[in-house]
Order: structure tokens, then C-alpha cells, then sequence
């Protein structure tokens, strides 16, 4: 994935303070509301490296060999997803 520093803003590679304390709430009253009526909704940055996780759990490759990747795999990965079925 050329170019992908942006994917988990990789800025710094240390997770802390407001992120860090969104993701808490969500783990905690994810699916609710806060006290102002606004949803708890998963953050971004989380969801994100819980696909890079994903993947690289599935192809058994680390993250810093996935991120050299191009961009177009994750395209493909969406597309084997929409002919998926869940057997549930």
C-alpha cells in the first residue's frame, strides 16, 4: 500500500490520551449514547487496525510487510468479501 502513511495516521506510532480514551468508551457503552445524545461509535483509527490486524492474521504476514503493499489489494480483499457468504 504505497503512499499509505494516512491509513492509521502514523504520525507517531504510540497510541495515547483522546484516542486512547475513545476507544475505552467504545469498549465499554459501544452502541450507546453519551451524555449530550450523540452516539458511541467505533473510532476510525481502531477500525483500521483492526483490518490490518485482520489480514495480516489471515495471510500471516506482518504489518510493516502489508503496508508496502499497493492499494489495490485491499480492493480485491472488498470484492472477495461481497461474494462471501456467511455460514452462520
Amino acid at each position: 500500500m504505497h503512499g499509505n502513511n494516512q491509513l492509521l495516521g502514523r504520525r507517531s506510532g504510540i497510541v495515547g490520551g483522546r484516542l486512547e480514551a475513545d476507544i475505552l468508551k467504545w469498549v465499554h457503552v459501544g452502541g450507546g449514547s453519551d451524555r449530550d445524545g450523540k452516539p458511541i461509535t467505533k473510532p476510525l483509527a481502531l477500525e483500521q487496525a483492526e483490518l490490518i490486524d485482520g489480514i495480516c492474521q489471515r495471510y500471516s504476514v506482518l504489518p510493516s510487510e502489508l503496508l508496502r503493499e499497493d492499494v489495490s489489494l485491499l480492493k480485491t480483499l472488498h470484492l472477495v468479501s461481497l461474494g462471501t457468504k456467511e455460514t452462520k
